[in-house]
């Protein structure tokens, strides 16, 4: 087996040889077809009956980066979101245009680009665009309104965060009377019928289908399919249902259920959080109720448990800054939320064991205040589309009261963050702070966070893109009661990749990630390919011994990440890993060939209130 992915990983690199070597001969044939257009007529005529070969043009579309052809080949260098719409402001808007554009070949930077080859036509004529009125129900701004940079900055990063629209770009035009304006909204979907399995062994495996946006009107379902030989009903299904932005009022319906091997859970939400700076009402409700087997992290044992869950929340937001046109407000957020849960099967309890399945009845009030402004880059997360990065700041409190079978408890939880874009990168950095106030004013289940993240300016070598990242994170646990969930773990995305152990559990962690990603020239059929290096550094163990004298985990590796921007699949991930140090009962993997979802940046809105989670 270890063979047979050597041979995909040398496959892969020699296919990015190819491309190379491809790319230099382009380069090559431009500059010769250049030459000998100042030569006779007759090997003019010659050499444009080669570039116009069908061969040929396939060929030249098959490596070359089109920056002239899509949206995601072009660069973006940072620059501030309003800055566009800032010369248009108080202008009053006379009309709107919204242009969508099919999935493959078009570009939201010039919709006079069209597709060129028989795979993009063909793409396109299975795909049915997004309707007009779902786009237009996702606007900050109507016919008649007058120009506020910001709500059309933050109209642009509402439609792309939409599962089924890959970009957008809005452009606003003066008109015969210079008071008044028309906005012209481009967007460019995504192909959202996607399928995907995985499996560990012939007797295990899990196979899934989905469509984000059924009959072009945003609703998406979600049919999953698993199995495993081992159990003795063999199979289990998952279906969900998801309509986003409900008749323009931007409630989410979500509605997900599923069966078989060992699970009975049903699971609905209703929910409108705070979009948009002038978002004044936000809140939810959800019911879940299940039946599923838990495996601990620490013994790997499986139980079944038995619980359900009724959450709701309500929040209102004041505006507290200057009206402005310019810049983004200071808004001040009031929000109320209880939620009960109740396990009627679970691993066994006591009064300072096992809390994470303690039945309990909480009613929290949090106080935030925020601002968040928007810049726009790419080549950071994607490999090409344009990502929105907050910048700005929150500062949000919570407290409230719990009551569970054992005692009673209040709650208290802090958040401060921040994030800017400064002369050499992106700089992000956040404190957060919970625990719960006993008896006695007894501090109990207490967590410190400390995050921080740097993002480097893009620079180019030779033809090639470079960033660097790193991410800092420190968590620490306070008067933690025992059993599960009371521990942290270096492990999914709070560890070294690659490396997994039950071993490696704790009350403190620390973690620095180092990553260069290298972006590549190299274009296969819309495809698009990084490579990068990486370094992850860990730390575990307990509370109250100095955790940096405790062995370092650590694992250095390489890999290669390609992905369609066009398509709703996840980046495809090669990779290989060394790892100097390796702990009892490890899970180690040297190589993997998986998928993996785009990460994204932490935003300034206020959320619901909420506790710490411990993890």
């Amino acid at each position: 087996m270890l063979r047979f992915f050597q041979k995909i990983f040398f496959i892969t690199i020699n296919i990015s040889l190819l491309m190379v070597f491809f790319i230099n001969n382009t380069i090559a044939i431009e500059k010769y077809n250049k030459q000998i257009q100042n030569s006779k007529d007759s090997v003019v005529k010659k050499t444009d009956r080669i570039k116009n070969n069908f061969i040929f043009r396939q060929l030249y579309g098959f490596v070359v980066r089109k920056d002239a052809l899509s949206s995601s080949g072009k660069v973006i260098r940072e620059f501030e979101s309003n800055q566009k719409f800032s010369p248009y402001a108080n202008k009053e808007i006379a009309e709107i245009r919204i242009v969508r554009l099919k999935v493959f070949g078009q570009s939201v930077y010039d919709t006079l680009v069209k597709p060129t080859t028989l795979g993009e036509r063909f793409g396109n004529s299975l795909h049915l665009t997004t309707s007009r009125k779902v786009i237009a129900n996702n606007l900050l701004f109507k016919e008649g309104d007058v120009v506020k940079p910001v709500d059309f900055s933050e109209t642009e990063e509402l439609l792309r965060t939409l599962p089924y629209i890959e970009d957008v770009n809005i452009m606003l035009e003066t008109l015969v009377d210079t008071n008044k304006v028309r906005a012209i909204v481009v967007t460019k979907d995504n192909w959202t019928l996607a399928f995907s399995f995985s499996s560990s062994s012939l007797d295990k495996g899990e196979y899934s289908i989905s469509e984000s946006n059924f009959a072009g009107i945003g609703f998406g379902a979600d049919a999953t399919a698993y199995y495993d030989k081992s159990h003795p009903d063999k199979w289990g299904r998952r279906g969900e249902f998801k309509f986003s932005n409900i008749g323009g009022s931007f409630i989410t319906a979500n509605l997900w259920m599923r069966e078989g091997l060992g699970y009975n859970s049903y699971y609905t939400n209703l929910s409108r959080d705070f979009y948009a700076s002038k978002a004044k009402l936000a809140g939810g409700i959800t019911y879940f109720v299940s039946k599923e087997p838990y495996t601990t992290f620490k013994t790997n044992l499986t139980f079944p448990i038995d619980y359900n869950m009724l959450d709701w929340w309500l929040g209102h937001s004041f505006r507290v800054s200057k009206k402005s046109s310019l810049d983004a407000p200071y808004n001040l957020t009031l929000a109320f939320k209880h939620r009960k849960i109740d396990f009627n099967k679970a691993i066994e309890i006591e009064s300072d064991s096992n809390f994470y399945f303690h039945s309990t009845n909480q009613w929290l009030v949090s106080l935030g205040l925020t601002n968040q402004s928007l810049f726009q880059s790419n080549l950071i997360y994607s490999f090409g589309s344009t990502e929105d990065i907050p910048i700005g700041f929150k500062v949000q409190f919570s407290s409230g009261i719990e009551k569970s079978q054992f005692s009673r408890r209040i709650l208290i939880n802090g958040e401060m963050s921040a994030a800017e874009i400064t002369p050499i990168g992106y700089l992000y950095l956040s404190f957060r702070t919970g625990g719960y106030l006993a008896d006695g004013f007894k501090f109990e289940q207490g967590v410190i966070n400390i995050r921080s993240k740097y993002i480097s300016n893009l620079f180019s070598v030779w033809r090639t893109d470079i960033r660097q990242l790193i991410q800092y994170d420190y968590t620490r646990g306070i008067s933690r009661f025992s059993g599960e969930r009371e521990y942290v773990a270096l492990k999914d995305n709070y560890g070294v990749r690659g490396l997994s152990s039950n071993s490696l559990t704790g009350e403190t962690r620390i973690m620095l990630n180092l990553e260069t990603n290298v972006f590549t020239p190299l274009y296969l059929y819309g495809f698009r390919f990084a490579y990068f290096l990486f370094c992850d550094l860990g730390i575990i163990g307990p509370a109250n011994e100095l955790v940096y004298t405790n062995p370092i985990y650590s694992g250095f590796g390489f890999g290669i990440r390609f992905k369609n921007e066009s398509l709703i699949f996840p980046a495809f991930v090669v990779r290989l890993g060394y790892y100097p140090r390796i702990p009892d009962n490890a899970d180690v993997a040297y190589w993997l060939i998986s998928t993996e979802r785009r990460r994204r940046f932490e935003n300034f809105r206020i959320k619901e209130p909420y506790i710490l989670p411990y993890e």
